[in-house]
């Protein structure tokens, strides 16, 4: 027996790696038959007798191999745990039979067996745990996957030359045995605690290790194993506070064990009915606070899951304790607020499924009200994760109808969320509430128009009950037999009634009413009215979501765009009509630039919902069927499309058709859908206009692709469009020539590749014929023009001669226009052409002979003028198509030389335009510049002085038509010269600025851009014509006009000349289409080389001048200051902060100042900026909203994350500065405030003619606003209702005016007599200057006396003079307005003006003060004392104040106290009325 095996001391050395064994044999380099020779002898031992494992030298031995078992081969491992798992086993067996005798003596004796084998099962498994660990944390660093290929091959070698296999099985068994022998009677073998709690440590410590490796918790099996141990610890053996404890450290320290932890709970609250460790543990958990300070999330968000999962497993244990755990919700911890309210999902979907009693709904509802709060937590990821199960509840059995109204408000308004994540969630559970909804009793779909149909149905159905007495009667009669019926269309058992009972109206009794209100038949149609209710609200709301569901397709989140073609795919399914204006957006995103596979994704899944929605076959419906099902559909995409759709259509429907074509892909358009696009086109019945139109129309875009689709329907598209049915519809006729267009093929232009042949027919071709005639079709239809340059665009696509039958056309319509001899009477029908002019803006016309002028349709020269103007510009187009084929025919001739070939052609071509492309590129722009416009032998150079006569007399030729088609043709011709566009272009402006007509505009305005591309200088010079339409009162205009300077600013066309404050106004332009376009503009601007805040100077000052509101101004700066980076944000500042001193109005402060709280202020240095430029903004912080947005300043820095200690100093000096600064422009606020009230109780000396001698004195940086109190006001009243009727409307205004004019004169009195608080050190020094001796000094140095009769001395007062400079300049500093400045009158101030502007300098902030400045006060006239009287009169008065002009009073003479200046303010105010007359006497 093994006298000395102490199980404590045991344990403890395991745990300090220091196990001594005295009779341990050697095991590492030991031949493997010798160990294999010991196990054998050991099991012999253990075979006699399972308790013989008390022998020291077996014991020792075992040990001896356990000590080293990761040293061990796999098969001398194996067999070390097949000895010790098999001798626990027996000594267990043996054990239960003992304790089933009840006999001490015997069952006392398995004590001591039974705790060293749980010791060696406690020690191996420790071992290959600790191991197993190990080797999961290295490759879990080394970022190779423990079940890799390789790493599984590479582990299988390593566990065939040591013992560290995962030895699940053995695991598994050992821990059957723990659980077998835990359920021992223990207590009866161990009767103190302590033994048997150290002997219970030897099952529980092994199974949370083995939790510990989240390998093994993958393994089901061995897991529930773990489970049924440790819950026989916590339940038979008094583990319950180990547990707890160990329960919440594991959640801490590992992260895959919540879930666990939490299945464990759940096992012993089902299995062994003990609920008092989960309780215990959840009233822990929600006492525990989670600080959103601290950086590891890792512990939050592992105790988040632990409470998910449990609630997932055991809600009913969640929801007792959910009155703690609801506190978590206003905790910092986002994640645990995540995991509250997951809690409350499963909580509500638990309660869902019980008995709906009055508490349980009563527990519903206050779930679901908490749910709608936190759709307004502060975090994003809160908000995610409430609309995640906002969905989850969705898919519930129990609908919460009254509930799912609230929550899809709710789900919308989180569409607009600034968060992705959260936008992203809303659009995923929207479409999930719709996919769910529970209106399904007419076959679930959402078209508003059946189910408002379907109620008031249901309503009159309800009121005939009501108000007709056979439907009353038969309701009645219903509910008498009891054979009502709840169908929802039932069939009315009272429906064979009278018709005449029907037609009366009777209301019933209240007993009667009674009686039909609970009747089963009335509450049906009750309950029908209010579920058609419900669903027509439902609708809505979807209505209510696609305008924000369609500006979410434009989001640069292309996840976001995905979800949001998903939601207009599923509500189109359901039928909702509204859906047709997303799905019409969608088509756009066929555009998205390539940025990776995101953008594919994006048009992939385009293309796959335009199938599934247009292009996809019914199963339920033949092939035939189907195909016209699918004709009908394209067809129906052209109804009500503009031109940017049907653009975006075209690309669409080509790329499908290419992809098909390239990639075999199931996405296609059949041959049969083509073909029955062809019938619907040629169909012989007069079928819609709109039908016949948009089939050509679909077959032109699939064309694009496929040009053989109209290549072989030639003769029907001729016979068709460009015949009788075109005619008649000029939209067909149009669509058809694009239809031909597509012969010629898509030319696909390559940098760096010569463009391939187009297909070129020769001129007598029938379709040509048809063009000319289709252009020369009389009639008085403006849809001729697009028909027109269509069909001109066709002739110059596929004619190999194009300008000779477009030259013939021309001829032909002026010989018709111009033979027309007859003068017309009507003058709004026909217009006077004259042959001769002198200039192109003199009109000669009104001189000539009547018998030289001829009378035509003005509606006819439209049309010449059009033709015209189209033809030159695509005759520019067809030389730089002859040129590039003259390249193109070269570089080939090259190639074939180089093998030594050579061709006829090219040798011609040489001959004739020399031999090189530099020879026939400068004849081409020759023939360009100077034969096209100014050839004689040139057909266009005739109608250039026509053209520009017409548009330079638009009185003469005022038809709103052939002004439109001059201005146009115009243009073109502009575009071919730069001499001629040189010559017209002021002429060209005066139209732009003097047309009333927008569509005039518009061309000018884009014809203006493509002359920018041609001819930069021109334009550029004359740039600002343009920006001027940037405030055109058409929106339409506008929007153009922005277009064509965005595209000129962003390809470099033009520079920005400081022109871009009115683009920036744009930002907050009424119509969404400008001020989107403005956005996309600014946006694409960042990228370009600071751009935005190069011009942002420039912008500010634009936008301070123009005419803006302050939050439509602050809109455009957010935005602006958003593209700005943060290397810049520090000049910016400095910037800011001068351009506070050159601005006058507090409109402009508070405007830089909001601009500077927009400024991010992360770093010391910026502060330190703003620090610097506070004198320039000191004396303009006593107005409330600059001091509002400089704190925000102060808050933005104290609220940076981490905060930065060299910050906090410079910060704490803005905020002292700041707040000193406001106080004194608040003192001098309450002092102006003062002075209006306190002057108001004294005398009026002079009265009311004193007053009206004051009109033009001001206080300074007073507004006249705030110079009529409330009092006042009162007084102008009273004094009206005192005089009545006979209150003369200019005696009021004299009054009114006169009360104005006291009130500023009173606060200047006040002003001046508060200048006596000045320090005392200035008026003891001025106590030292005073004489004795009484006088006066003149302006040569005589005394004089002040108006205390103390003598002040000629060089004494240039002190006080000085002094009264300083006070100036601080009043000054104080005031709102600025100050005028006269200079010197007389030579003999002149030196002490220079030696006061000097000293001036001294006191002032500005160093920008120049001589100006310099100033004398203007000449006051005293009553009293004529003395002072005749020496004012005599010279000059001495500057009082800094900057003071004759209508203002900023500044006070020396007196000695409040009383003595206000003695002096009022001699000086009284004296004005004879100031003029002073001053002339000067």
């Amino acid at each position: 027996m093994s006298a000395n095996f102490e199980l404590d001391e045991e344990l403890n050395n395991v745990q300090q790696d220091s196990v001594h064994i005295s009779q341990e044999i050697s095991i590492e380099g030991e031949n493997q038959k010798t160990l294999e020779r010991i196990l054998n002898e050991i099991v012999d031992t253990l075979q006699e007798a399972s308790g013989n494992i008390t022998d020291s030298t077996t014991f020792d031995q075992i040990r001896s191999f356990i000590k080293h078992f990761n040293t061990l081969k796999k098969t001398t491992a194996t067999k070390v745990w097949d000895i010790i798992l098999s001798g626990f086993n027996s000594e267990i067996v043996s054990t239960a039979q003992d304790l089933d005798i009840n006999d001490q003596d015997m069952y006392m004796q398995h004590r001591e067996p039974l705790e060293m084998y749980g010791f060696l099962m406690f020690w191996v498994i420790g071992i290959t745990e600790q191991k197993a660990t190990s080797r999961a944390a290295a490759a879990e660093k080394s970022g190779k996957a423990t079940r890799g290929k390789g790493a599984r091959s590479a582990k299988d070698n390593d566990d065939s030359e040591q013992g560290t296999s995962t030895w699940t099985t053995e695991k598994q068994k050992a821990m059957d045995l723990m659980s077998k022998c835990l359920e021992l009677q223990l207590s009866k073998i161990w009767t103190a605690t302590h033994e048997k709690e150290t002997f219970i440590s030897l099952f529980f410590k092994p199974a949370y290790q083995i939790l510990e490796n989240k390998e093994n918790v993958k393994i089901s099996a061995l897991k529930q194993r773990v489970y049924n141990v440790l819950c026989i610890c916590i339940k038979r053996h008094n583990h319950e506070f180990g547990a707890k404890t160990t329960i919440l450290q594991n959640l801490q320290y590992w992260e895959h064990t919540p879930e666990p932890m939490a299945e464990l709970l759940v096992m012993l609250i089902n299995d062994y009915d003990y609920s008092q460790l989960a309780d215990s543990i959840l009233r822990e958990v929600s006492a525990k606070e989670f600080g959103e300070t601290n950086k590891d999330v890792s512990v939050p968000r592992a105790f988040s899951k632990f409470l998910v999962k449990l609630s997932e497993l055991a809600p009913k244990l969640v929801l007792k304790q959910m009155g703690l755990l609801i506190d978590h919700l206003d905790g910092e911890s986002y994640i645990m607020r995540q995991a509250i309210v997951e809690v409350i999902g499963n909580l509500i979907a638990y309660l869902s499924e019980i008995e709906q009693t009055e508490q349980v709904k009563n527990q519903i509802d206050g779930f679901f009200d908490i749910l709608e709060e936190r759709f307004m937590d502060n975090n994003s990821y809160v908000r995610t994760k409430l609309l995640q199960i906002a969905g989850q509840l969705c898919d519930l059995r129990v609908k919460f109808p009254k509930r799912r109204q609230r929550l899809t408000e709710l789900v919308i308004g989180r569409l607009s969320d600034k968060s992705f994540w959260s936008r992203k969630q809303a659009i995923k559970t929207l479409v999930r509430m719709i996919e769910t909804h529970p209106y399904s009793m007419h076959g679930g779909e959402l078209d508003l128009e059946e189910w408002e149909i379907q109620y008031t149905e249901v309503t009159d159905e309800l009121k005939a009950m009501i108000t007709k007495p056979s439907k009353r009667r038969a309701a009645l009669r219903s509910a008498d037999e009891n054979a009502g019926s709840m169908e929802v269309d039932g069939v009315d058992p009272g429906a064979e009634a009278d018709d005449d009972d029907d037609k009366d109206i009777a209301l019933p009794t209240d007993e009667e009413l009674l009686e039909l209100q609970s009747s089963k038949e009335y509450v049906t149609k009750t309950l029908q009215q209010r579920y058609y209710a419900d669903a027509i609200r439902f609708i809505h709301l979807i209505h209510r979501a696609v305008p924000v569901m369609c500006e979410l397709l434009a989001s640069t989140m292309k996840l976001e765009v995905v979800e949001a073609m998903e939601f207009f795919v599923t509500i189109h399914r359901y039928k909702v009509r509204a859906a047709n204006d997303g799905i019409r957006k969608m088509v756009h995103l066929v555009w998205m630039k390539d940025s990776g596979d995101e953008a594919k994704s994006v048009r992939s899944r385009l293309m796959e919902c335009y199938w599934q929605i247009y292009l996809a076959p019914d199963d339920s419906l033949t092939e035939k069927e189907n195909t016209a099902l699918i004709a009908r559909n394209l067809v129906s995409l052209t109804y009500g499309s503009t031109l940017a759709e049907l653009t975006s259509l075209e690309q669409l429907l080509s790329t499908i058709v290419a992809d098909s074509i390239a990639h075999a892909s199931d996405i296609t358009i059949s041959d049969e859908v083509v073909e029955k696009l062809w019938q619907v086109y040629s169909h012989h019945k007069d079928i819609p206009n709109p039908q016949r139109r948009g089939a050509i129309i679909i077959l032109g875009m699939l064309a694009k692709a496929k040009p053989d689709i109209v290549a072989q329907k030639i003769e029907t598209i001729l016979k068709i469009g460009l015949g009788k049915h075109g005619k008649a519809d000029l939209a067909l006729a149009r669509y058809s020539c694009i239809a031909l267009q597509r012969i010629a093929g898509e030319k696909k232009k390559q940098k760096g590749v010569i463009g391939q042949d187009t297909v070129r027919l020769p001129m007598d071709h029938p379709i040509f014929i048809k063009l000319s005639n289709l252009i020369d079709y009389p009639t008085t239809s403006k849809n001729w023009f697009a028909v027109s340059e269509q069909a001109l665009n066709t002739i110059y696509l596929l004619g190999e001669h194009p300008d000779i039958l477009c030259g013939d056309i021309i001829k032909k319509r002026c010989k018709a226009i111009f033979s027309l001899q007859d003068p017309g009477d009507s003058p709004l029908d026909h217009m006077s052409i004259d042959a001769p002019m002198n200039s192109l803006g003199e009109d000669t016309t009104m001189n000539m002979n009547t018998e030289t002028a001829f009378v035509i349709d003005s509606w006819q020269l439209s049309q010449l003028l059009f033709i015209v103007g189209h033809v030159a510009i695509k005759h520019i187009v067809h030389m730089e198509v002859i040129e590039e084929e003259f390249k193109r025919r070269k570089a080939a001739a090259g190639n074939d030389k180089k093998k030594g070939k050579d061709s006829a052609v090219d040798d011609e071509l040489d001959q004739v335009v020399g031999t090189t492309e530099d020879e026939f590129g400068d004849a081409m722009a020759h023939i360009r510049e100077r034969e096209l416009l100014f050839g004689e032998s040139s057909l266009l150079q005739v109608f250039g002085p026509l053209i520009v006569t017409i548009c330079g007399n638009n009185t003469l030729y005022a038809d709103k038509t052939l002004q439109s088609s001059a201005a146009l043709a115009l243009c073109k011709l502009m575009c071919i010269s730069a001499e001629f566009c040189e010559h017209n272009l002021q002429l060209l402006f005066t139209i732009l600025e003097k047309s009333t007509e927008p569509t005039i505009r518009s061309n000018i305005i884009i014809a203006l851009g493509d002359m920018a591309v041609c001819f930069n200088n021109l334009i550029d010079a004359n740039i600002a014509y343009l920006y001027k339409r940037l405030s055109d009162s058409d929106a339409a205009v506008k929007k153009n006009t922005l277009m064509v300077l965005t595209h000129l600013i962003l390809n470099g066309m033009v520079k920005v000349k400081g022109q871009l404050g009115e683009m920036a106004i744009c930002l907050v332009d009424e119509d969404a289409r400008i001020s989107d376009l403005a956005r996309l503009f600014f946006t694409e601007l960042t990228s370009k080389d600071n751009a935005v805040y190069n011009n942002m100077p420039d912008i500010i000052s634009h936008m301070s001048n123009a005419s803006i509101d302050e939050e439509s101004y602050r809109k455009i700066m957010r935005f602006l200051f958003e593209l700005i980076k943060e290397k810049n944000m520090e000049s910016m500042t400095e910037k800011l902060c001068q351009r506070f001193k050159n601005t006058d109005e507090p409109r402009g402060w508070r405007d830089i100042a909001f601009c500077l709280s927009m400024l991010p202020f992360k770093t010391e240095k910026s502060f330190k900026r703003l620090l610097e430029g506070f004198p320039n903004y000191q004396d303009k912080v006593h107005e409330e909203q600059v001091f509002k947005y400089l704190t925000d300043i102060i808050a933005k820095g104290r609220a940076i994350k981490p905060p930065k200690p060299e910050m906090k100093p410079v910060i704490d000096e803005f905020e002292a500065k700041l707040k000193e600064a406001k106080a004194k422009g608040d003192e001098v606020q309450e002092t102006e405030a003062k002075a209006i009230t306190a002057v108001k109780k004294g005398t009026r000396k002079g009265g009311r003619k004193a007053g009206s001698t004051l009109a033009g004195l001001k206080v300074k940086g007073v507004p006249e606003a705030s110079m009529a109190p409330a009092s006042d006001k009162r007084t102008r009243q009273s004094r009206r209702d005192t005089r009545g009727e006979g209150y003369d409307e200019d005696e009021m205004e004299e009054d009114e005016a006169f009360d104005d004019k006291e009130a500023e004169v009173e606060e200047g009195m006040e002003k001046l007599a508060v200048q006596d608080t000045e320090p005392k050190v200035r008026s003891s020094r001025r106590q030292q200057q005073v004489k004795p001796k009484q006088g006066r000094l003149d302006a040569d140095g005589d005394a004089h006396m002040d108006d205390n009769n103390a003598v002040v001395s000629g060089a004494d007062e240039e002190g006080l003079e000085e002094e009264r400079v300083e006070v100036s300049i601080k009043q000054s500093k104080r005031t709102l307005a600025p100050t005028a400045v006269s200079k010197a009158s007389t030579a003999k101030s002149k030196p002490a003006s220079r030696k006061k502007s000097s000293k001036k300098k001294k006191w002032s902030d500005n160093e920008d003060d120049t001589e100006e400045e310099e100033a004398e006060e203007p000449e006051y006239v005293e009553e009293d004392e004529e003395e002072e009287k005749e020496a004012l009169m005599r010279k000059p008065a001495k500057k009082t104040s800094r900057g003071a002009s004759s209508k203002e009073v900023a500044a006070v003479p020396p007196t000695r106290s409040k009383r003595a200046a206000a003695s002096r303010a009022r001699r000086i105010i009284e004296s004005d009325e004879d100031g003029d007359s002073g001053e002339d006497d000067g």
